[in-house]
């Protein structure tokens, strides 16, 4: 069964620190109380704790009323999106001390009103320490006249209606849903008295709830109301101390500083033994990693002094700087560009045809193996015989083609281009 720890703290006697003594109960899963409320020192607590699964435990926490005030403030509705920072500075002039030592909580405005719940941060820093120490986590927190529960009529006018409790020797009033006060029973009368004439409706009193844990305390706690009030009374209730509203209609001091922050502290415990393994096998993964690309890297070195020794085989002068570039450039130039454009095929078949022509001579020969042309100077003559041994080339499959004519005296000059036919 799921079940939350609803825990009550004390101040010690100076209200300073807090006292060894603690209040909790656990809540099912309704909402109800799960068992009687036990109370004892840290070390009682610590024990309640261990038997619960869950470490470090959350937790609800009530501190109280005499640790927090509550104040009804206006503002405008361009300072709306700046409360946090300029609420507290309306305080100023009316709190004891630095506004900077006080921890500030909001409830939601409305209407140009908004109340603030204080309390002394250094107080409220201690608090949560010595829980955090003790493996409680706080993830909501209230005063603890605010977690009185409001009557069913003050739905409709929360500032109508009252609700009082006598617990523990202290007075809890709630008398908005998000303002209210705790102080000693003995001063709980002269309180009162304050209040009421602080009231702005004058011309209707207040509708009293009254709620205790025993009739004699419901007695004691009636008798405590101011004699204006007595016929106020609405309603008497015997209700245990855990008996309270844990709705969301109070303000929850858990904001700013004190908000919930991720509980990485919970999660490295829950993970830590995983992380840590997890840690290990990268740290292994990675120094393999490391040895073979140290052991590959020697490797290619090898490799690559085999290689430029049998290129120097092939190059012995000169610089090398990629092997295999070079070697296969060197490659591409000793070999033809196409075997059917070979120069001796291409003789075989052009030189015939020159020896047939009388009175012409060869005077040079060239041959381009990019384009399997040969080219031919030759020497004649006439022009005529130029002519015939174009047409006999052509009549034999190949391109033949005479230019760069030229007449010296009786003898005459040209060039001759012969290519295969594709």
């Amino acid at each position: 069964m799921s079940m939350q720890l609803v825990l009550s703290v004390d101040t010690s006697d100076d209200g300073k620190t807090l006292a060894d003594n603690f209040r909790w109960c656990w809540l099912g899963a309704d909402g109800v109380p799960y068992s009687e409320g036990t109370s004892g020192d840290r070390e009682a607590l610590r024990t309640a704790l261990s038997e619960n699964a869950a470490t470090p435990q959350s937790a609800w926490l009530i501190v109280p009323g005499s640790q927090v005030n509550t104040r009804q403030l206006e503002y405008s509705e361009k300072e709306k999106k700046h409360l946090r920072n300029l609420l507290p500075f309306q305080l100023e002039d009316s709190v004891v001390g630095d506004v900077e030592d006080l921890h500030f909580a909001l409830a939601t405005p409305a209407n140009g009103k908004v109340v603030v719940a204080f309390a002394d941060k250094v107080w409220m820093q201690a608090a949560f320490a010595e829980l955090a120490a003790l493996g409680i986590e706080v993830t909501r927190c209230w005063t603890a006249p605010l977690t009185l529960p409001l009557a069913s009529e003050a739905a409709v006018d929360s500032h109508n209606h009252w609700s009082l409790g006598l617990y523990h020797d202290q007075v809890y009033l709630r008398y908005a849903s998000t303002m209210g006060f705790s102080v000693a029973r003995q001063h709980a009368r002269m309180a009162l008295q304050m209040l009421l004439r602080d009231q702005e409706r004058v011309d209707s009193l207040p509708s009293l709830h009254l709620r205790a844990a025993s009739e004699a305390d419901l007695t004691l706690l009636g008798e405590l109301i101011p004699a204006e009030l007595q016929d106020s009374i609405a309603s008497q209730i015997l209700a245990d101390e855990w008996a309270l509203d844990f709705s969301n209609s109070s303000i929850d001091l858990c904001q700013g500083d004190f908000s919930q922050r991720l509980p990485i502290e919970r999660w490295w415990k829950l993970w830590q033994s995983v992380a840590i393994f997890a840690g290990v096998c990268v740290a292994v993964y990675l120094g393999t990693l490391l040895f073979e690309i140290h052991k590959l890297g020697g490797e290619n070195l090898k490799i690559r002094q085999q290689i430029e020794a049998s290129a120097r085989t092939v190059i012995p002068q000169g610089r090398i700087v990629d092997p295999e570039k070079q070697l296969a450039s060197l490659l591409k130039q000793n070999q033809p560009v196409s075997q059917s454009a070979s120069v001796m095929s291409l003789l075989s078949l052009a030189l015939p045809q020159v020896a047939q022509v009388p009175n012409v001579s060869i005077k040079g020969i060239s041959y381009v193996g990019e384009t399997g042309e040969l080219n031919l100077s030759i020497q004649a003559d006439s022009f005529g015989a130029f002519e015939t041994l174009t047409q006999n080339m052509r009549s034999q499959g190949l391109n033949a083609e005479t230019s760069s004519f030229n007449a010296q005296g009786n003898v005459q000059t040209a060039r001759l281009k012969v290519t295969k036919n594709p």
